[in-house]
């Protein structure tokens, strides 16, 4: 099986990862894959991004290393209502 998306992978923003955006689509070109979900976690989790980080996935390059980006959030359920850590409105952009 050729595996050609990963959609789940963090950068340095979510605290716990060592790579940027970069440095993960570098690999992943390495690796053949075509696209690449950039999803950093929610900040009701510790040590994560301002929601400013997510305000500005809107500017990061559509591609890099030829590998088209996905941007994204790894968003927490904060209640039984459904609700998200991330106002909707960051997931628009």
């Amino acid at each position: 099986m050729e595996l050609l998306v990963d959609l789940r992978t963090h950068t340095v923003s979510s605290g716990h990862a060592y790579s940027t955006i970069t440095e993960n689509a570098l690999v992943a070109s390495r690796r053949g894959l075509k696209l690449l979900g950039m999803t950093d976690h929610g900040p009701s989790m510790p040590d994560v991004p301002h929601l400013y980080h997510f305000g500005n996935l809107s500017i990061i390059l559509k591609e890099i290393s030829g590998i088209k980006i996905l941007p994204g959030v790894e968003a927490n359920i904060v209640n039984h209502e459904g609700e998200l850590d991330i106002p909707f409105c960051y997931l628009l952009r």
